[in-house]
């Protein structure tokens, strides 16, 4: 019979214990701007003496907190892992100068104690903005966010609006409503006292007006051909400018017309509004195409004549059902007459425009 081989003992490698780095981050460097500690601090004694210091500096300020959360954290992991508790502070300019100060400090760190882990520990939103820096390094087991008690709930509040003014002040359209609009209200409000009131009421109606419609578009276009006319197109500037003092010119007198019929009828204050206006309003918008149209290298230059005269001939109309409305003895012949009329001038119009090519 064979002899029963005895197979070798298997020699256990000690199992290697993780090592975590505890982390705090000063990022506005208040450790070294009011108590003169610089960084990095590394270690539990050292930590305490840094706290103590910044706490007899400033007693509110609460990196402290964080500061003793750190040593905290530290002292419950160090019977499970290997520990180490460190504090990076950065610059008081907080952005690239302090960010690369916590850069250099984290390398020195992580070089001497080689962690496996990261505990981060920060006092607000503000220091979560060096957790790219530190993943560069070392992976982030978890993050611990320190929020004094008595004022968790003011505090969480302040970060959340301060997140969303940045925000906002970031994206154009959105300033614009926010700030803009009650900005434009209280200008108004200022110069005009309680009359004042009417006009911010007619800006947002005339704002809600283009929201509800989708006419942003056309605004914005009329807005860069305005600059760009002024940058290039000289004589076209001019014109835009001339049409619009036209037309600020018809709106007051159809404005001033309408007062006296606002009290009889909706539909008599427009109608007189139209009567006084609506010849001006042709003047200023004829003005701005032939200013658009010779402005232009390229395009259809019989728009010079035509695009006025189909204007005329429909403002030509729109004042004889104004005068239909206003005075009720108009006879109703004279109002078919000026329908067939303005057909006849759009029609030569169109006749003009097609020689034109």
């Amino acid at each position: 019979m064979g002899i029963a081989q005895i197979p070798p003992a298997v020699t256990q490698m000690p199992k290697k214990t993780e090592r975590i780095l505890i982390l705090n981050i000063d990022r506005d460097n208040d450790l070294g701007e009011k108590a003169g500690v610089k960084g990095p601090v590394v270690g539990k004694k050292n930590i305490l003496d840094a706290a103590v210091a910044l706490g007899l500096a400033d007693p509110e300020d609460s990196d402290c907190n964080a500061l003793f959360q750190t040593v905290k954290i530290g002292d419950e992991l160090k019977g499970k892992y290997e520990t180490e508790v460190a504090t990076l502070t950065g610059a008081r300019d907080v952005g690239i100068e302090s960010d690369r100060n916590v850069q250099k400090q984290l390398t020195a760190v992580v070089n001497k104690f080689k962690p496996d882990y990261v505990v981060l520990v920060t006092d607000g939103s503000e220091d979560d903005a060096v957790i790219p820096i530190i993943q560069s390094k070392v992976p982030i087991l978890s993050v611990k966010t320190v929020i004094v008690r008595q004022s968790e709930n003011l505090e969480s509040t302040y970060y959340k609006i301060k997140e969303f003014l940045n925000e906002t002040l970031e994206d154009p359209k959105t300033s614009r409503i926010m700030f803009g609009l009650p900005a434009a209200a209280l200008i108004l409000y200022a110069i005009f006292d309680y009359n004042g009131w009417r006009l911010i009421l007619g800006l947002l109606g005339a704002y809600f007006f283009i929201k509800g419609f989708k006419l942003e578009d056309y605004i914005y276009g009329s807005v860069n051909e305005f600059k760009d006319s002024f940058t290039r197109r000289r004589i076209s500037f001019f014109t835009y400018v001339v049409a619009l003092l036209v037309i600020l010119i018809a709106a007051f007198r159809g404005y001033t017309y309408m007062e006296n019929w606002i009290n009889i009828g909706i539909f008599e204050a427009v109608a007189a509004f139209l009567s006084a206006s609506v010849y001006i309003i042709w003047l200023g918008a004829s003005i701005a195409a032939i200013g658009h149209i010779s402005g232009k290298s390229r395009g259809k230059k019989s728009g010079v004549v035509v695009i006025p005269m189909f204007l005329f001939a429909v403002a030509f109309v729109i004042h004889s059902a104004s005068s239909m409305i206003l005075k009720l003895n108009f006879p109703f012949y004279d109002f078919i007459a000026s329908v067939i009329a303005g057909f006849v001038i759009a029609m030569i119009a169109l006749v003009i425009e097609r020689k034109w090519k």
